[in-house]
């Protein structure tokens, strides 16, 4: 009956969440394409079910918010490095897949893409693809960060207090949470300043 509680609360707390931000949207704002740069993060076996661990990410392009992602692991992580790293594999595969984009748009981007992780085991495989045998089983995902590390991909350190992907993986208190939520540019929308409509 308790486990049965817990879920009607939190689904309360959800749907008032919805009822409350409706009218959120997704701002875009005029911004000179110069650079992508996105946060990974993941949750080491957080799905209390499965241990499975879910990855999020969000890519900028320059101040705008272009793309996100949220989602479950599609295996179980041995350790939080792996976890992240895998993390860290899929942003960089979308970052990729980003910049061909504008490319082919003939609005292609110069600049490495940055790509912020708050792991330090994670950030210092995506430069030195040392195999041993806590490794093996993410061999591919290594060899593929540190092949596009060597120009197109940045991958840095981001303190976790400023680690906005962590709004995709778990949950933040309230204040944090907000925080996170504008920098993703999630806002209500600008007050009017129109007059009255006289028809």
């Amino acid at each position: 009956m308790p486990f049965m509680h817990d879920h009607m609360h939190s689904l309360r707390r959800i749907l008032r969440y919805i009822q409350d931000t409706s009218h959120y949207g997704l701002h875009l704002y005029p911004s000179s394409i110069t650079s992508l740069i996105s946060y990974t993060d993941a949750d080491w076996g957080g799905c209390p079910d499965t241990r499975r661990s879910t990855s999020g990410y969000c890519v900028f392009l320059g101040e705008n918010l272009l793309s996100w992602s949220s989602k479950r692991q599609a295996t179980l992580s041995r350790s939080s490095a792996e976890a992240e790293y895998c993390g860290v594999a899929n942003v960089v595969s979308e970052s990729c897949w980003l910049r061909n984009l504008l490319l082919e748009l003939h609005c292609p981007i110069h600049k490495a893409t940055v790509v912020y992780c708050d792991n330090v085991s994670a950030i210092y495989l995506s430069g030195n693809p040392v195999q041993h045998q806590r490794t093996k089983h993410i061999e591919m995902d290594i060899h593929f960060v540190h092949k596009k590390a060597r120009g197109q991909v940045r991958v840095l350190h981001v303190p976790s207090r400023y680690q906005i992907a962590d709004i995709f993986t778990k949950g933040l208190p309230l204040i944090l949470f907000q925080d996170f939520r504008d920098s993703l540019s999630v806002r209500q929308p600008p007050t009017s300043t129109g007059g009255c409509d006289r028809t």
